[in-house]
């Protein structure tokens, strides 16, 4: 009975001791999972830009006047890791599409480009919208948009460590409509 105690108690803790990872080894740094070492950015600072979505808010605002300009505002959601909110020095690509249905890449004749450099501290808080936890992009349209038309926009993130990452919405432009 002592020796089947014994075996029992022994292989327990054998099995607490090794545990269920792999062991790293500390003299080989290229053994030690990237998410452990503190060279890598993410982590050294896991409140990186992970995933971007433009948001319900975006729109396509008809200029007041005939010689007023029409204007693309994008409202953009930027999440981390842990799914909230952030702000964070990148760089946006505002691209508008003409919408092309039934087709496996909706994306038509791009009809517009817009890049906004954010890593300056100024002009991200000019761009943030802190009760929102978004930020918003007014993107004036070098050509007039037409009525009762649907766009794709595409988002496009660029961070500072080089990842890309990109959202599509449809909008409609309709000058006029309920809301206005």
């Amino acid at each position: 009975m002592k020796a089947a105690n014994f075996a029992v108690i022994a292989s327990v803790i054998a099995v607490a001791a090794a545990g269920c990872e792999i062991p790293d080894n500390p003299a080989d740094p290229d053994a030690t999972p990237a998410r452990w070492r503190q060279d890598t950015i993410g982590a050294a600072c896991v409140f990186t830009p992970e995933r971007i979505r433009i948001i319900g808010l975006t729109e396509i605002i008809p200029g007041a006047g005939p010689g007023d300009e029409t204007v693309l505002s994008v409202y953009v959601d930027v999440f981390d890791a842990y799914d909230s909110h952030i702000k964070a020095p990148v760089r946006f690509r505002f691209e508008l599409y003409e919408f092309v249905p039934r087709s496996s890449d909706p994306r038509g004749e791009r009809l517009m480009i817009s890049d906004i450099d954010l890593t300056d501290p100024d002009i991200n808080n000019s761009h943030w919208r802190d009760y929102l936890r978004s930020y918003n992009f007014d993107c004036p349209m070098n050509f007039r948009p037409v009525p009762a038309t649907t766009y794709i926009i595409e988002a496009t993130c660029t961070t500072q460590e080089g990842k890309r990452l990109s959202d599509k919405r449809q909008a409609e432009y309709t000058p006029g409509g309920p809301d206005r």
